[in-house]
This record gives C-alpha cells, sequence and structure tokens, in this order.
C-alpha cells in the first residue's frame, strides 16, 4: 500500500547526494531541448547534465529535497549499477567538457520549504528563492 511505502521512506530512508537526480518534472516548452545531446538515462552524467543545462539557459530549477519524499528502489546491483556498465562514459564522451557541479540539487536558484500558516493553524510548502531565509 502507498501509505507504508511513505512511512517506510520517512523511517528508513536517508538522503543520498546532491549530485543524484532521480526525477525531473518539465513544463511544456520550458526546456531547451535542442540544445541536449544524446544521452543515456541511468548512465552517469546526465541528471547534472540536465540540471545544469536548465540553468545555463535561464529555466526555473526548483530543488524540493526538503519537501517530497522521493524513494529510489535498487536492486541488488546498488545505488550505483549505471557506474559498472561497460558504456560507463557515454555520456561524458557526448556530452563533452561540462561543470557537473552547475547540475546539483543545491545548484537550483529555488527551493521548497515547510512554513506554518498560523492564521490557518497548517503546514505549507512554501518556493522560495535559494540563499533566502524565510520569514513567517
Amino acid at each position: 500500500m502507498p501509505d507504508h511505502v511513505t512511512a517506510a521512506a520517512r523511517l528508513h530512508g536517508e538522503l543520498f547526494r546532491e549530485d543524484a537526480e532521480d526525477f525531473f518534472l518539465i513544463a511544456r516548452n520550458a526546456f531547451p531541448w535542442q540544445h541536449v545531446a544524446d544521452v543515456v538515462v541511468g548512465r552517469p552524467a546526465y541528471d547534472n547534465y540536465l540540471v545544469g543545462l536548465a540553468i545555463r539557459h535561464n529555466v526555473t530549477v526548483v530543488d524540493v529535497t526538503l519537501t517530497v519524499v522521493a524513494l529510489h528502489q535498487t536492486d541488488r546491483d546498488g545505488n550505483y549499477a549505471g557506474h559498472a556498465n561497460s558504456d560507463r562514459d557515454f555520456n561524458n564522451v557526448r556530452i563533452g567538457p561540462f561543470n557537473y557541479n552547475t547540475g546539483l540539487t543545491t545548484s537550483a536558484q529555488y527551493e521548497t520549504r515547510f512554513t506554518m500558516d498560523r492564521k490557518w493553524n497548517r503546514t505549507e510548502v512554501t518556493l522560495v528563492k535559494r540563499g533566502m531565509t524565510q520569514k513567517r
């Protein structure tokens, strides 16, 4: 049941790494797909490449790490399975020189945070510019 999965993720899960991004939500016509090299999903580098490329082309990127439970299910090959493949360098070769640090979750211009709406006595998800302190 989905409720059990969420509870298990909250109880046993842990934040992985800021360079490991497993899902992307992209508004229609908001991403510069014409600039994307042919890369393989599931191999190293594609995730940071997509985020870095979005930021480079002034696409708004929002890090939801603090407010979304994202469960990455892994088989016995583990979290680094893509690094063990014979074609593990495929994306790096196709992309060429690229600063992958520009595509970390922490590189996003915005992030979501939980805030308390005291008027209605409820928790809300708030979008804030990265590096800004939240006042309420």
